[in-house]
């Protein structure tokens, strides 16, 4: 067992590295990095927050962010939740069921109304049977993903590709800001890739943008060239460096 904060704190030190110097280059405010290095986590808004900035302050420091973080989860954070999101694209399948029920329901009340208007043909014709129009099945069968994906849907959604095809990157991805709710947070490997789909804007933090490159909506890939932490907002009209 050791102590996460003296490791720290005593790394920065030998590496002749001030305070300021760090947040610049992390972007981590200062306070935060204090609180690190003083195992004074309560002073961090979440543990999401807390997880986030350990690994990128480690991984700038050049400790291993792995061995770091189980030390944390042992020792602060006992009963750790499960990611409620998985999978390539976790963000677009409660819409793919409302869609599906939704197609469900016209069918029905389709069929109900055809229905009601022959039962009112036959009162008003008694003489004349009264045949009813003919009910067309329309079989709405999956159409393979063409080679380009991602683009946008009628229904307002669109896709956000991250490829970790420059090497191991940590990514955290939230909604209605850098402080937002998270929805996905991992270690993705070389190689790796994951798929987001949303109607408004993402946010991602990276801990090392250079391994990634992000597609928006099928447009040509972005690739960041910092190597060190940071923050993009992500729209259907692009990535921008926050």
């Amino acid at each position: 067992m050791f102590e996460i904060g003296s490791t720290l704190r005593e790394t920065r030190v030998r590496r002749k590295t001030t305070l300021q110097q760090a947040e610049d280059d992390t972007k981590i405010r200062v306070k935060y990095i204090q609180a690190m290095e003083n195992d004074d986590f309560d002073l961090m808004p979440s543990p999401a927050y807390v997880k986030g900035f350990l690994r990128t302050y480690t991984d700038y420091l050049g400790l291993d962010a792995d061995v770091m973080l189980d030390e944390y989860r042992s020792r602060f954070e006992p009963n750790e939740e499960h990611e409620p999101f998985g999978g390539n694209s976790a963000l677009g399948r409660p819409h793919a069921h409302r869609r599906r029920n939704t197609l469900a329901f016209i069918a029905v009340l389709s069929l109900l109304i055809l229905g009601l208007l022959y039962m009112l043909g036959l009162k008003n014709s008694p003489n004349k049977p009264v045949t009813p129009p003919p009910v067309t099945v329309v079989s709405h069968t999956p159409q393979p993903s063409p080679t380009v994906r991602h683009t946008a849907t009628p229904s307002g959604l669109f896709a956000v590709r991250v490829v970790a095809d420059g090497g191991s990157c940590w990514i955290q991805v939230r909604r209605t800001g850098i402080a937002g709710q998270v929805l996905y947070e991992a270690t993705m490997a070389q190689g790796q890739s994951h798929t987001f789909r949303t109607r408004g804007a993402i946010y991602l933090r990276l801990g090392v943008p250079a391994y990634v490159s992000i597609a928006v909506a099928g447009k040509a890939a972005f690739r960041p060239a910092e190597r060190v932490s940071n923050n993009y907002e992500v729209t259907r009209k692009g990535v921008v460096k926050l």
